[in-house]
């Protein structure tokens, strides 16, 4: 029986981690690092300018309330709702209708008017 679970074997390759390496180092020129705090000083510099550049707009902001309300109202009601099963299901398995009593019809208009309105249920003398 085999043990499937090990996995592939893994075996090193020092020629393509170099080269990984070689393609994710960070660069060494200074000039480089001095560009993109300049690059970033210069954006947040603009969006102070233009508002605070991380605020979000107003219409953004409507939008994200109008569908907090929405979310509220369906979960809400859908909590009503499954609340309102629960509470019957609680209620109907304490209150629940022997087997040996049958229920009662009313009946109108069927039979003469000497006939009583209220008949039992058929199988039931």
């Amino acid at each position: 029986m085999t043990d499937e679970t090990r996995g592939p074997a893994l075996h090193r390759d020092d020629d393509l981690t170099e080269h990984l390496r070689a393609l994710t180092a960070p660069p060494a020129d200074p000039a480089y690092w001095d560009g993109l705090h300049a690059r970033i000083l210069a954006r947040v510099a603009q969006g102070r300018e233009e508002g605070e550049w991380w605020a979000i707009s107003e219409r953004t902001y409507r939008l994200g309330l109008l569908a907090a309300g929405l979310t509220l109202i369906v979960s809400g009601s859908l909590w009503m709702r499954a609340r309102a099963i629960e509470t019957r299901m609680a209620y109907e398995s304490q209150i629940e209708t022997p087997a040996d009593v049958q229920p009662v019809f009313a009946r109108r208009g069927l039979f003469d008017d000497d006939r009583p309105g209220a008949h039992r249920a058929p199988g039931q003398r």
